[in-house]
């Protein structure tokens, strides 16, 4: 006969060819959901199921179940309802809900207490990446998911702005189907269309007041200073006023901190450039070209911060956005 295998976590969807044989006589085992039993017209538990049982479908959500392996071993056809990707997620949020209610350690945690760790397991995760290990980049990217879901549980508690997993995953999907029309719609499959695409709804969206808004101020230096050329290039901006300093990096021994030092200087240059925003705003300026650029830099050049007071990297606020 015919063994059904359901997905425990949807166990009521009945695969469409099994259907007409649920319509005699069914067993099921017993991890298979009471709710489910109402769809079948004639049902027993296969609790230990003998010959005369032969006839009868059998019904589980677990493929190493004892009586199923038996029926596979013998040779009955097996109908398996297919599983849906993402489903044991599910089980994942379950989980952290459980331990953020009755956890004494996770129940404590904040936002900010774990800001660590999520440092750590990021870190953890590039060196998954480099090893080109599958087994330790599962592992890695498990960890990560796990910040992921206890963030959003802590944020499910906030009093005044409360937000929860489902509401993550809503922003992603939202995000990304609103920068890619094309893609999604097949109206494009090409990389340069899909990339402007992006940029160009990314920017509509975030209306940003300087083209260094919503760069995170808190990553390592190296990657802060990659990150503001990047959106200085972009903007047209005459790089070569940049203090070279900002493009050098010296390690000397017994000396400064490298991260310290290159932090505070691509700072300086932030404000540096901030400030020549704010006059080209006063100036009713566009900043879309190098000669713009050019014109309020040099306009009021004594405002601009010198590098060696630049403040320290640990007075900066974190940068959210």
């Amino acid at each position: 006969m015919t063994v059904v295998l359901l997905d425990p976590t949807r166990p009521d969807m009945i695969p469409i060819r099994a259907r007409n044989l649920l319509s005699g006589r069914v067993m099921v085992t017993e991890d298979v959901s009471a709710a489910t039993l109402w769809e079948f017209d004639h049902v027993e538990p296969a609790v230990d199921a003998g010959p005369d049982d032969a006839d009868a479908v059998l019904v589980s959500t677990d493929r190493e179940h004892p009586l199923v392996r038996a029926r596979i071993a013998r040779g009955d056809d097996v109908i398996a309802a297919a599983r849906i990707s993402g489903a044991a997620l599910l089980e994942s949020v379950a989980l952290m809900d459980t331990l953020r209610r009755n956890g004494p350690w996770e129940s404590q945690q904040t936002h900010a207490s774990l800001r660590r760790y999520l440092l750590e397991e990021v870190y953890e995760l590039l060196d998954a990446i480099d090893l080109d290990d599958p087994d330790e980049l599962r592992e890695e990217l498990g960890d990560l998911l796990l910040q992921v879901l206890f963030h959003a549980r802590i944020a499910a508690d906030d009093p005044g702005a409360p937000f929860d997993i489902d509401d993550v995953a809503r922003s992603f999907t939202q995000k990304v189907q609103g920068r890619t029309p094309g893609v999604l719609s097949g109206a494009h499959s090409d990389l340069e269309t899909q990339i402007r695409e992006w940029e160009e709804r990314k920017a509509a969206e975030k209306q940003r007041g300087s083209v260094l808004d919503g760069i995170a101020t808190t990553q390592p230096a190296l990657a802060l200073t990659q990150k503001v050329l990047e959106r200085l290039t972009a903007a047209k901006y005459p790089v070569e006023t940049i203090d070279p300093q900002v493009l050098t990096i010296t390690v000397t021994l017994a000396g400064d901190s490298v991260e310290d030092s290159a932090r505070r200087r691509v700072l300086a240059l932030i404000e540096q450039v901030r400030a020549a925003e704010e006059r080209a705003k006063g100036s009713d300026l566009t900043l879309d070209t190098p000669e713009a650029w050019h014109r309020v830099l040099t306009d009021n050049s004594t405002d601009t911060t010198d590098i060696t007071d630049a403040p320290d990297a640990t007075s900066q606020p974190f940068d959210s956005h």
